[in-house]
């Protein structure tokens, strides 16, 4: 009996696990969507990356420090890297690219 249970313990722990992963990514997605449309770049593949995962404490508490990679464009044509940090599901910080700027027109001398 207490095998039993324990088996459907760990079953149990491992859905909430992965449903929490899940739920994180898709928190990501929509914070670095958002983060993109503010800056004026533009969030391709419409998809992120856990890249590095550490155990952090809040207030006595523990909580999950989750980096998630991405690539924006600047003006459609480029890729560049940016990433964000959840806390939880809360975002905690975030590093995107400048926009592209119009080049300031160039002067010409004629002699």
């Amino acid at each position: 009996m207490s095998g039993t249970l324990l088996a459907l313990l760990l079953i149990a722990l491992a859905i909430w696990a992965w449903m929490d992963v899940l739920h994180a990514r898709e928190s990501a997605i929509a914070h670095g969507h958002r983060l993109c449309m503010e800056a004026g770049l533009q969030l391709l593949d419409q998809s992120v990356a856990v890249s590095r995962i550490r155990l952090v404490w809040r207030d006595g508490l523990p909580s999950l420090l989750r980096r998630y990679v991405f690539e924006v464009s600047t003006d459609g044509s480029d890729r560049r890297p940016g990433h964000l940090d959840l806390e939880g599901h809360r975002l905690a910080g975030w590093s995107l690219p400048e926009p592209a700027t119009a080049e300031p027109p160039r002067l010409h001398l004629v002699n």
